[in-house]
């Protein structure tokens, strides 16, 4: 009984702090503050800032100098470093990038990308680098990045401005723009045009498993390991997206390689993906679907 009591009166002290949480969010003018509760941490302010986060971390960050340290809940292991500052950026990711390995706990969150280079630490993303270098800067890939840029831009994405613009549609930039991007992007990676550019906007799967995928890593940076481990298991909450949002990952890529195999082997077209030292392949790029999905979104 003393127990249940006991558990009662923790539950009743949670939410008092975080109904006085919001109270006090709600009130401030000051959204850029961080207040850091007990038990709570600084959860409270994100979570009431979810809707404009990007803005509201923004002006976090001006009023801190760019730079300025996250308490997450008690024992959640959620603290957390946030800076924009050049010099801090040039400092881990360029003049002593060996000295700020990414770590498992890393990996864990991204595991959607596999080993691609997003995720990948010392001698891997070392040799993921110098892979991806001798590939972007290779004449013969900068040839196929021409060509198919220019036949997308030509073909689909003038006629299709042009369509618009003498029916009187309204059209959503931004949405066509990314379709471009993902439609040359898969040339390149898998040697396939997905089409997503028409006038007809038909919907695109890919992009909204990786919107699932994105929203889904951005939680994981606010629970708990074991938490969203266990909602990923049992398949609820945002983590039922991630796993949706993988195996259509896992589908996409599988067709994709089935299908260049049976081409490579009955004489079909070879040529479309070029690797590092210029021959024709008939996997993805550098053999790996997180390279491809972190170019493309991620």
């Amino acid at each position: 009984m003393a127990m249940i009591g006991l558990f009662g009166v923790l539950i009743a002290f949670i939410f008092f702090l975080v109904f006085q949480c919001f109270f006090v969010c709600k009130k401030s003018h000051n959204v850029a503050l961080l207040e850091n509760w007990p038990f709570l941490g600084m959860l409270p302010g994100i979570l009431f800032n979810l809707p404009r986060i990007f803005d509201w971390l923004s002006e976090v960050h001006e009023a801190n100098d760019m730079t300025f340290a996250f308490k997450g809940p008690w024992f959640s292991g959620t603290d957390m470093l946030f800076t924009v500052d050049p010099r801090n950026i040039n400092h881990m990711l360029s003049s002593n990038f060996p000295n700020y390995p990414k770590g498992p706990e890393f990996k864990k969150i991204f595991e959607i990308l596999g080993d691609g280079i997003v995720a990948a630490d010392m001698e891997l993303w070392e040799d993921l680098r110098k892979s991806g270098h001798a590939l972007f800067h290779h004449q013969n890939f900068l040839k196929l990045t021409v060509s198919s840029t220019t036949s997308k831009l030509k073909n689909d994405l003038v006629p299709l401005l042009d369509q618009a613009a003498e029916e009187n549609i309204v059209i959503d930039l931004q949405d066509v723009f990314q379709r471009f991007m993902f439609d040359t992007a898969s040339i390149l990676m898998t040697g396939y045009d997905q089409m997503s550019l028409s006038i007809e906007m038909p919907e695109v799967e890919f992009s909204e498993a990786a919107d699932f995928a994105e929203e889904a890593l951005f939680y994981r940076h606010l629970k708990p390991v074991i938490l969203w481990r266990l909602q990923n298991l049992i398949g609820v909450g945002v983590e039922s997206k991630m796993r949706t949002a993988s195996e259509f990952f896992n589908s996409m890529f599988a067709k994709i390689i089935s299908t260049r195999r049976k081409e490579e082997k009955s004489g079909g077209k070879k040529e479309q993906t070029i690797n590092a030292e210029g021959t024709p392949q008939a996997q993805l790029s550098l053999g790996s679907s997180g390279f491809f999905l972190s170019i493309l979104k991620l």
